[in-house]
């Protein structure tokens, strides 16, 4: 819900530089909230014309003290505002901050829920919920996969800078787990494009659980690459590309809302919690 605009001072009235005064009150727009913002409507709200706002945002954006969302159409905080030393963020958890989405996502989905981290050249899972029902996939707590095999694997292969994915493909033993396995650099960097293009990696049974399938989102920091990746997986007569399809929608709403968090914290790897 928009913000009333009441309080909001107008920048002409600034006796200053203008172009100054018309960032200062776009960045002011976002403070307070953890809501995504787009050009038209601050726009109205801090009546400036389209241009004037745009340009203010993009500054912002150069900055880092703001970020385009999954749409690429919207703004939120980005890392730059820890630089304020204003918004007091603890030093990231992301079990602890993944945590609430994670439960949201199981509840919706009914289905096990897993985050991984990357450790080296593999993800590893370190933590989860198990899902719902008779039939239900075991958290695969310690896991380790490599980065081309898997979706959490390929959600993370995907955000990273593409030097860094040249360095795996060059360096890595691109190891066949199953006939549908990825193991050329060609085939790795196809689905790298894909998953960043859709913002989410599927499963195709390109890992060892037979039966199972599942569909990975990027837990995204402050630069664009992901702290991790969070997996809906469940039983494939169950949890089928319909079914998936169904929900993509309402689990990429969910994992927005994460992100909108997530990406407040630079890109450090988190240290992985010893499994209870």
């Amino acid at each position: 819900m928009p913000r009333s605009t009441a309080a909001v001072p107008d920048h002409r009235g600034f006796g200053g530089n203008r172009a100054t005064a018309r960032v200062l009150l776009v960045l002011t727009q976002f403070a307070g909230d953890n809501a995504s913002h787009g050009v038209s409507e601050l726009s109205r709200e801090l009546n400036m014309t389209k241009n004037m706002t745009h340009r203010a945002l993009r500054t912002l954006e150069d900055f880092g003290y703001l970020v385009r969302d999954a749409t690429h159409t919207r703004y939120e905080l980005g890392p730059g505002v820890l630089q304020l030393g204003r918004l007091g963020l603890p030093p990231l958890n992301l079990p602890q901050l993944a945590e609430p989405y994670m439960r949201r996502l199981q509840e919706l989905s009914e289905e096990t829920v897993s985050l991984a981290i990357r450790f080296g050249e593999t993800a590893i899972t370190i933590a989860g919920l198990r899902g719902r029902g008779d039939v239900a996939r075991r958290v695969p707590f310690g896991r380790a996969v490599p980065l081309h095999a898997s979706p959490a694997s390929r959600a993370i292969l995907a955000y990273l800078p593409d030097d860094e994915i040249e360095a795996y493909l060059a360096t890595a033993t691109l190891k066949r787990f199953t006939p549908t396995t990825l193991v050329t650099p060609e085939a790795v960097w196809r689905e790298v494009a894909t998953v960043r293009e859709r913002g989410y990696a599927l499963s195709f049974g390109d890992h060892v659980h037979r039966g199972a399938t599942g569909i990975a989102f990027p837990v995204l920091a402050g630069d664009g690459t992901a702290h991790g990746s969070v997996t809906i997986a469940g039983p494939s007569d169950r949890f089928t590309p319909e079914r998936r399809l169904e929900l993509i929608p309402e689990l990429n709403e969910i994992m927005c809302e994460l992100n909108r968090h997530s990406r407040l914290y630079p890109a450090e790897q988190p240290s992985a919690p010893t499994p209870a």
